[in-house]
């Protein structure tokens, strides 16, 4: 498993060694090109040799209206439903009533659509190329952990109390973990954990 670049423009606050926090409250929200709502991106890793866009990408998006979502041909989507707010999804024609971190998995040339929300649905979108397996799953409770790339790509928090390396994080604040390993603590807390195995053929090379 590969850590992925420092976000391009973000503020340093560490070496390629150790883990990088992205703050949610820095990320500029942007309208989703049919309305229906805003997006967020957290993390893009460019695709080195692929007609692909990015080898993958991690985003939250706000669910205001019913409507169909963009096609991603050549993309594998994780989506979390990270909001409690009822949100209901039919993906090629299969209806998916979503509780608050409930995960669902499809392919980025689904029919999919959202069929019914009451309030503003929040979704956690994990896209990954369809060549390069990616996973999203969840921590949760009262733990320690020392966490690393080889634990995980990127670590989201969704609810409780949770601090690296002493720092406290705020609600979708996502740690980007670096080569050397970081105290993690959790209380009461959900995390939801994104995992993208690379090879260093999938990943654009770092510029001076």
């Amino acid at each position: 498993m590969q850590a992925p670049k420092k976000p391009t423009g973000e503020p340093g606050n560490g070496s390629a060694d150790t883990a990088h926090i992205i703050p949610m409250n820095t990320l500029e929200p942007q309208r989703w090109a049919n309305g229906r709502g805003w997006t967020r991106e957290i993390h893009r890793e460019p695709a080195a040799d692929s007609p692909e866009p990015a080898a993958w990408r991690l985003s939250l998006a706000d669910i205001e209206d019913t409507g169909p979502f963009s096609p991603f041909p050549g993309m594998r989507r994780h989506l979390l439903s990270a909001a409690p707010v009822p949100l209901q999804l039919s993906i090629d024609g299969a209806v998916h009533d979503l509780r608050y971190t409930q995960i669902v998995t499809f392919a980025g040339t689904a029919e999919v659509a959202t069929t019914a929300v009451h309030g503003r649905a929040q979704a956690l979108n994990l896209m990954v190329r369809s060549d390069i397996r990616g996973s999203l799953d969840l921590l949760g409770g009262d733990a320690q952990l020392s966490v690393a790339a080889a634990f995980a790509t990127a670590l989201v928090v969704l609810d409780g109390t949770v601090a690296l390396g002493g720092r406290r994080l705020e609600r979708f604040d996502t740690v980007l973990p670096g080569a050397e390993e970081t105290p993690l603590t959790l209380q009461g807390a959900t995390v939801a954990r994104v995992r993208v195995e690379m090879s260093a053929t999938d990943a654009t090379p770092a510029t001076a």
